[in-house]
């Protein structure tokens, strides 16, 4: 029974979180960033991911389009199958990276985080005009945080990554799309000018969205072209509710970590 109660939780909390920023979302700003996770060859496995196929017709029509291209955690896939796409297209993107996948850390991601960048990778999208940017080191919801492991999250990712790259990283995409205004103005004090998320943009916040398995030719389009309306727009805003896990974070270990970061 109390199986049966967590599963209804896992669906509802964030179905209801989701259809409540629908509903007081307001008019939407236009979209400046397009966001993806991971690529496969095979069949998408979570909504985090679009396949090759997918992928490849996404930048024949984004050419004629001044969006930017992101990828949100570091998966391996983003080099070994969307990085020869866009090349084909003379393309290049953003890599909101978790570092501490550069060293091999836990990274809190409910889908897994099996092949991960690594940071040659990194150094070698760098070296090809990428900007590599901090999505944290662990993943974690940064609100959730105290005022020194917070800042703590945000310092070292971008030391560490500057570091790697031997250029500034001044982005940051927040883990979650979470985010309240004690995470931008700590993010400021560590030297970040640019944000990304996909939910609450308000002020500073550059709007982002995200494209799903699901989204056909015409999804697609409109989200390039911020033009997006009715059950797409619907899902734009509810779906990310349900990304990696996000109402069972609470109970991740990786929140009691301050011994982990020196």
């Amino acid at each position: 029974m109390i199986f049966a109660y967590l599963i209804l939780v896992l669906i509802f909390v964030p179905f209801a979180v989701g259809l409540t920023a629908f509903c007081f979302s307001g008019k939407p700003k236009k979209i400046s960033v397009i966001l993806f996770h991971r690529i496969s060859n095979s069949l998408p496995k979570s909504l985090s991911e679009v396949s090759t196929k997918k992928f490849e017709k996404f930048c024949k029509e984004v050419k004629e389009n001044k969006v930017c291209i992101a990828f949100d955690d570091g998966h391996k896939s983003v080099f070994d199958l969307a990085f020869p796409i866009l090349k084909k297209y003379n393309l290049t993107a953003t890599a909101f990276v978790a570092s501490g996948i550069i060293s091999d850390e836990k990274i809190d991601d409910f889908y897994s985080t099996k092949d991960m960048m690594s940071a040659e990778n990194l150094k070698e999208l760098s070296e090809n005009s990428w900007e590599i940017a901090s999505h944290s080191v662990h993943h974690l919801d940064l609100t959730l945080l105290n005022d020194n492991d917070l800042r703590k999250e945000l310092e070292k990712s971008k030391y560490d990554l500057e570091k790697l790259i031997g250029k500034p990283v001044k982005s940051l995409s927040f883990p979650y799309g979470s985010w309240n205004e004690k995470v931008i103005e700590t993010a400021k004090n560590c030297g970040y000018e640019k944000f990304i998320a996909y939910r609450k943009h308000k002020g500073e916040i550059i709007p982002t969205i995200a494209i799903f398995p699901f989204d056909d030719k015409n999804d697609m389009k409109n989200k390039i072209s911020g033009e997006i309306k009715g059950l797409t727009k619907v899902l734009a805003v509810v779906i990310p509710h349900f990304a990696k896990g996000t109402p069972v974070f609470f109970w991740n270990k990786l929140y009691n970590f301050r011994k982990t970061l020196k």
